[in-house]
This record gives C-alpha cells, sequence and structure tokens, in this order.
C-alpha cells in the first residue's frame, strides 16, 4: 500500500469516528430531551395530585367546620316562674339549671297574681310575673305555681291563667314553649293552706290536659323523684312541714328540669 493509500485511509477512519462520536452525541441529545419531558411530565402529575389534596383537605376543613357550627345548639333563653320551690332552684341549683336561667318567684303566689299582682319592681316601676318574664324574651318559660290555690277545687280557673300568659309571652316569641310543672305532693293531707294530694292530682290533670292540646305547652310531671308508694311527699324529700323540700331532692328536680330542658331545645 503506498503512503497515498494509507493516508487516505486514515483520514476515512478519522471521518468514521467523528461520525459515529456524532452519532452517540445524538442518540445522547435525544434520550436526555425524552429524561426531561418525562420528569417534567412526573412533576406536573405530582403538583396536580397534590392540588387535588389540597383541595381535598380543604373541602373537608369547610365540611368539617360547617358540620361543627350546623351542630352547635342555638343558646336558649331560660326563666323559671312560681313561688317558694323556684327561689329554691335560685338558691342552690343555679349551677344544675340551663346557664343564664332567669327566676321570677314569689312565696305562696297564686296563677292569677302573676298576671295582675304588680309586685316586681323593674327600674322604679312595679310591674307583674309575666310582664317581667316577657322582657327576657324567653325561648322556655317553666311554670311551678298554685299549690296555694288547690283547695279551691278551681283547675279550671287556674288553666284559664295560664291560657293568658301563653299569649301574654307568645306577644314577644311567637315560638315560646310553656312548661307547666305538675304540683307536687305533699306529706299528709289537711295541711293548712293545700289541698289534699286528691286535690293536687286534679288540678295536674287539669295542666296535662291543656298541654296536650295546645300548641308549644308541655307538661312535665316531676311527682316520680318526690312521691312514695302511696303517692304523698317520700320522707326523704320532706325537710320537715310536710310541703316543701329539702336541699338534695331540690337538686335532683333541678336536673330533671334541666335535662327535660335540653331534650326540648331540639324539637
Amino acid at each position: 500500500m503506498t503512503e497515498q493509500e494509507k493516508r487516505e485511509r486514515r483520514i476515512e477512519e478519522r471521518n468514521a469516528r467523528v461520525k459515529k462520536v456524532r452519532r452517540n452525541r445524538l442518540i445522547l441529545a435525544a434520550v436526555a430531551v425524552v429524561v426531561v419531558i418525562i420528569i417534567i411530565a412526573c412533576v406536573s402529575c405530582g403538583k396536580k395530585d397534590d392540588n387535588k389534596q389540597e383541595t381535598k383537605a380543604t373541602t373537608a376543613k369547610i365540611t368539617t367546620v360547617k358540620e361543627t357550627t350546623t351542630a352547635k345548639p342555638k343558646p336558649r333563653k331560660t326563666v323559671i316562674v312560681g313561688e317558694c320551690y323556684v327561689e329554691d332552684f335560685k338558691n342552690y341549683c343555679k349551677d344544675l339549671l340551663p346557664k343564664g336561667t332567669e327566676y321570677i318567684y314569689k312565696i305562696g303566689v297564686l296563677t292569677g297574681a302573676l298576671i295582675d299582682d304588680p309586685f316586681i319592681n323593674e327600674g322604679g316601676q312595679s310591674i307583674t310575673a309575666i310582664e317581667k318574664a316577657a322582657m327576657y324574651k324567653p325561648d322556655q318559660v317553666f311554670f311551678l305555681c298554685g299549690m296555694n290555690e288547690t283547695e279551691n277545687d278551681t283547675p279550671q280557673i287556674t288553666v284559664k291563667h295560664y291560657k293568658q300568659m301563653l299569649k301574654d309571652l307568645q306577644s314577644v316569641n311567637p315560638k315560646v314553649k310553656m312548661i307547666l310543672v305538675s304540683l307536687p305532693p305533699v306529706a299528709r293531707d289537711g295541711l293548712d293552706g293545700y289541698g289534699t294530694n286528691a286535690q293536687i292530682n286534679t288540678y295536674n290533670d287539669a295542666l296535662k290536659k291543656y298541654a296536650d292540646k295546645t300548641d308549644n305547652v308541655y307538661y312535665y310531671d316531676i311527682r316520680p323523684l318526690l312521691e312514695d308508694e302511696n303517692g304523698r311527699l317520700k320522707k326523704e324529700a320532706n325537710p320537715g312541714d310536710g310541703a316543701h323540700w329539702n336541699v338534695s331532692t331540690t337538686k335532683e328536680v333541678a336536673k330533671a328540669i334541666k335535662k327535660y330542658s335540653d331534650e326540648l331545645s331540639t324539637k
């Protein structure tokens, strides 16, 4: 092989190597482009998934807040009106009854006096108990009143008084709930100023009948907490006078009223 031929062969081999290197570089570049495209696609998908997760989390959070807000019970304004038993509720049971409960009472008060007797001083003016109750614009009003009128044998008059008081309360809140708490038993018949247990039960029957047929009026019977097997005030509840209750029994009744109040608030 001549020198000329050898030189030409070396040139051809060099050119072949150059072409091979260029081809390999093009292949590597193409591979790199493909890899970059794949990486970008993966990152994009990852962001989409993250956005979906964030959206789901945000939606779940909003839903949770909404559910929590919906489930939260609406605050209610509760008033208890009546005689000496209500005074004991205020003195001994504030932490057992609905928060913010207002107490309106007078020892020995009759249901008619709640409407007609302005025995409450309000800012220098005399107003009635039902006027005072209406001032609170209550959602629930419990009444425990009438023991001193049970010997009159006129439960229809007592019911008439409650009908009037319902109208007065509805004038400030048409959806107000009026709860007539049953009149309690006495330890023995013949107590001065009180009817017999039979007379008391007649009044309770009339109150229940009125509540059963009247919207937003309820009758709540507390007698199972107070009476013995003969329907009289049980010894464990009797402080000695045969008509009132000791503190532990008063608290027991207050707890029962709180529970009933909670149940009514869901209706």
